[in-house]
């Protein structure tokens, strides 16, 4: 005697139930957020920003800052520049007292690399110096890639603190064609030191 067997096929319930029963696995979130120039500008900008930080440029406690390398190449206008200068108590002047990046007598930071800009943050609060930006992005500087006018460099004043710590702290390049002793970072940025002003070059 044959017996028939008879597939047994499972109910539409009975196969959600099994589904149901199987262990899900959601994928993981990652914790790494890229974000473009401008977003990692704002995100910095409200991490060291507020009242707290103004007060501890008015009293010279700047705590260290950290910033985001990647936006090293954005450039930001003047008025932002003064803003980050001003709560990092470094002091800004201008032999025409004035701003016009078209006058070679004012001092602009109009269109400053953001990397330049909180390079030289980074000198102050390194060095515990005071340092005074007397010249930026105006015209009236060499031209070339790594100028001013491009936004790589900045000058600041002479004061024997500044002058002490590059000195120490970085080492003798060489001497440039117009006699400037060159004193070289770990970043290669190039600091010269000039007759009345250091001639700072910040990648």
């Amino acid at each position: 005697m044959v017996l028939a067997t008879v597939p047994m096929t499972a109910s539409p319930a009975g196969a959600r139930r099994l589904t149901e029963d199987l262990p899900v696995r959601e994928a993981p979130a990652s914790s790494v957020q890229i974000r473009p120039p401008y977003q990692a500008l704002r995100a910095e900008s409200r991490a060291t920003g507020g009242k707290r930080s103004r007060i501890a440029a008015r009293k010279g406690k700047v705590k260290r800052t950290t910033w985001q390398r990647q936006a090293a190449s954005v450039r930001i206008s003047h008025h932002r520049a003064m803003r980050r200068i001003h709560r990092a108590g470094i002091g800004w002047q201008a032999t025409g007292r004035c701003t016009d990046h078209n006058r070679p007598f004012c001092t602009s930071l109009h269109s400053i690399r953001y990397g330049t800009l909180m390079k030289t943050i980074d000198l102050k609060q390194r060095s515990g110096c005071r340092i005074v930006i007397t010249g930026g992005t105006e015209t009236g500087h060499a031209h070339g890639h790594y100028s001013h006018g491009n936004g790589y460099k900045v000058d600041i004043k002479h004061n024997n603190c500044i002058d002490s710590y590059i000195r120490k702290k970085y080492d003798f390049y060489r001497t440039r064609g117009d006699g400037a002793a060159l004193y070289r970072t770990p970043d290669n940025d190039i600091l010269a030191r000039e007759p009345d002003h250091w001639d700072l070059l910040l990648h």
